[in-house]
């Protein structure tokens, strides 16, 4: 069939009297597609657009409405294509068209495939083709509908052309090959996402960011974590816990590797200070001494009531000076209040009593008094010596009245009688002459 084919087409030839075109070559076939032991190299005698490349550098750039080459057949007819533009064919579908032009209509090998290829770290992976035939046509657009999505993220479109006898063969009669711009190469970086507060407690970072873009979390250069927004663009990334102050740079990814500008957070401080301590609360004291956090509030209060305040130093030591002094007994509780608000447990401090109570006063002893009587401070402990012999004791009432028991006494002798308070302060003592 083929040799009468060519018998026909000769005959043909003769009769118009066409000359064979003078460049006409020892054709090689070339391989249809592509296989693992793709090598660079070219075949033996053939150029740069026999050559089975795989290397993005072999692919000449073509732009819109310019020749890319010819195709030379079995019949050494000439295919002559002309790239004229990738368009819009919908929302997901491009269409490469490419003008293809032939003196003959019918002496020639009339299929024509059409591969698609992507630079995938360098080397060109095969992504599909498209087949036409041109038997009977000298003129034509052919038009290859591409889903977007195969080139979303190549700046080129790298295009092996072949030409065939039959649509079966396995092998091509001659190829061209070059690549074009892809005008829906998705240049637009995402927005910068939206980063919810981070505080010093959290193990993550949420946010929202474009619909199924890769978050990315950095401190400095260190990558913290990674994760995928959902198709809402909400994303929350593992992270480990960050020192409050710590500054955080997040970034949304698209598919194709577009990266936005990052969104900065500082990590906000939500750990509350330690109870502030107090070096000393006595009921002589309007000085008051202690060590909190660097830099934190200190304040007093007297039940609800504030009744002092001052800021720590760097170090955390603090003094505050009440405006008087307080009742021994009394309960004062102190706060620190670090510098993002947080406030400590309250540190509860009795007022103590390092006061002494006044001497007492003592009513007249004679010496067939069996008790002494006086008054001292409300609720201390009156003891009573002769000499250093302790011959009675009595503790004050809430009206500060005391009556202590002893035994009669010889006139003339001196009764010391003194005080000590529930903290253990001891008055200065009272002499009573019996008589």
């Amino acid at each position: 069939m083929k040799k009468l084919r060519v018998v026909l087409s000769l005959v043909f030839l003769c009769l118009i009297a066409v000359p064979i075109s003078a460049h006409a070559a020892e054709l090689i076939p070339v391989q249809k597609s592509f296989s693992s032991n793709m090598t660079t190299s070219s075949l033996p005698g053939a150029g740069i657009r026999k050559s089975l490349s795989v290397n993005p550098g072999d692919y000449p750039l073509k732009s819109n409405n310019s020749y890319a080459g010819y195709l030379l057949d079995s019949y050494y007819t000439y295919h002559d294509l002309t790239f004229q533009t990738v368009s819009n064919y919908s929302s997901t579908q491009m269409n490469v068209q490419i003008l293809y032009q032939s003196d003959y209509a019918y002496a020639k090998d009339p299929y024509i495939t059409v591969e698609f290829l992507k630079n995938s770290a360098g080397t060109l992976q095969y992504q599909g083709e498209t087949n036409f035939n041109t038997y009977g046509s000298t003129y034509g657009v052919m038009n290859s509908y591409v889903p977007k999505s195969l080139f979303q993220d190549q700046p080129y479109i790298f295009l092996r052309i072949g030409v065939l006898e039959y649509a079966s063969d396995l092998y091509y009669q001659d190829v061209i090959q070059f690549k074009v711009s892809n005008p829906f190469y998705d240049r637009t970086p995402p927005a910068k996402p939206t980063v919810y507060s981070v505080d010093n407690n959290d193990t993550g970072v949420s946010g929202k960011a474009e619909p199924y873009s890769t978050i990315i979390v950095k401190n400095g250069s260190t990558t913290l974590g990674t994760n995928k927004a959902n198709s809402n663009g909400y994303f929350t990334v593992a992270t480990p816990t960050q020192k409050a102050g710590t500054q955080l740079t997040v970034y949304a990814k698209d598919a194709v590797g577009n990266q936005s500008i990052g969104t900065t957070v500082t990590v906000l401080d939500r750990t509350p200070p330690g109870k502030p301590a107090v070096y000393s609360l006595s009921d002589n004291q309007t000085i008051i001494n202690g060590k909190t956090e660097g830099y934190a509030k200190v304040e007093v209060l007297q039940g609800t009531t504030l009744i002092g305040q001052t800021t720590a130093s760097s170090t955390g030591d603090y003094t505050i000076k009440l405006t008087s002094v307080k009742k021994a007994g009394t309960v004062l509780t102190f706060y620190a209040i670090d510098r993002s608000g947080n406030r400590s447990a309250g540190n509860a401090v009795t007022v103590s009593d390092v006061t002494p109570p006044g001497a007492p006063t003592v009513n007249k002893v004679t010496y067939t008094s069996t008790s002494i009587t006086g008054k001292a401070e409300a609720g201390t402990g009156v003891y009573i010596f002769y000499g250093s012999t302790l011959i009675g004791q009595a503790t004050s009432d809430s009206y500060g009245n005391y009556k202590a028991a002893i035994k009669a006494q010889k006139q003339g002798i001196k009764l010391e009688v003194l005080v000590i308070d529930k903290g253990g302060n001891q008055s200065s003592s009272t002499w009573a002459t019996v008589y």
